[in-house]
């Protein structure tokens, strides 16, 4: 079904109007549901029928849904990929707080050494459990001061055990799709943060990266670069990595729709002009939902 921006508008317009109608509360909902679903939907024809990638949010944007999380939460997932600075949003998250740890890529290779002890424990259980066993385990000792939770105190264990919430940094190569994701996305103590970068972006930083091994997050740790920038690079993004891009955040974007979730979505060039200022908002969020 095409979706148009008009049928949009009066959509949006019918789901402010149930609101005050009789019907009110659930009739506000199903078209407030229904909105979600459709404007994910919109977005995935734009990007098709223009051939390329279309931003989704030109800023940081909440996208608040009928259904509210009523659970304390345990685990903010960060949906996203590649070179998009997702490590370093992750850090940054667990520095707002002594009772956030960084798990970095739990479900793929890449996570620090505590996370991944944590993470064999629950082997045999599907990706939910998994994480769900690994947090309560790393609250219960706590994670020491180390790469990815620099700064962590003795105390932590003790202060935090009740509370703590793990960062994990969610990737298309980690193999969760169709239903595994869906129940990650959807968990009740799940905050959910979506960072996109243009996919032509992605790519040149990943071609920079491999052609001088040269894997730092952060323009201070880029070991080719002296003025914090790299060379631009002006060759097309494959179409293969277009497609995979679009269909892993086609989904992800569609099972929080379809389910009513709330999430914070950031686009790459927000989270780069000012990083803490990004980190405070999904702080908020996570605290508030």
């Amino acid at each position: 079904m095409r979706v148009s921006t008009s049928l949009l508008l009066v959509l949006g317009f019918a789901a402010s109007a149930a609101a005050t109608s009789t019907s009110g509360t659930a009739a506000f909902i199903e078209a407030r549901a229904e909105l979600g679903r459709l404007r994910a939907t919109h977005h995935a024809e734009q990007s098709r029928e223009a051939g390329e990638w279309v931003p989704f949010v030109k800023d940081v944007t909440l996208v608040t849904m009928e259904k509210q999380q009523v659970e304390e939460a345990r685990f903010v997932v960060i949906v996203s990929a590649q070179r998009s600075a997702s490590s370093s949003l992750a850090q940054g998250l667990s520095q707002q707080h002594d009772c956030i740890y960084n798990c970095n890529e739990f479900f793929g290779v890449r996570t620090n050494k505590q996370c991944r002890d944590f993470k064999h424990s629950g082997e045999g259980e599907a990706p939910l459990g998994r994480i769900l066993l690994a947090r309560d385990d790393l609250c219960e000792v706590g994670v020491h001061d180390d790469i990815g939770n620099p700064g962590k105190p003795a105390t932590a264990a003790q202060e935090c055990r009740h509370s703590c919430i793990v960062a994990l940094k969610l990737f298309v190569g980690h193999g969760l799709r169709g239903q595994e994701l869906e129940e990650l996305l959807s968990h009740s103590q799940a905050r959910v943060v979506v960072l996109e970068r243009d996919p032509q972006e992605r790519w040149c930083s990943l071609q920079e990266a491999e052609a001088n091994n040269d894997w730092g997050t952060d323009p201070s740790h880029w070991k080719t670069a002296t003025d914090s920038s790299r060379p631009p690079c002006l060759g097309e993004v494959p179409a293969d990595l277009l497609e995979e891009h679009q269909g892993w955040y086609d989904e992800a974007r569609r099972i929080l729709s379809e389910h009513s979730i709330s999430h914070i979505e950031v686009p790459f060039d927000a989270f780069a002009r000012d990083s803490e200022a990004v980190i405070a908002k999904i702080w908020e969020f996570v605290e508030a939902h």
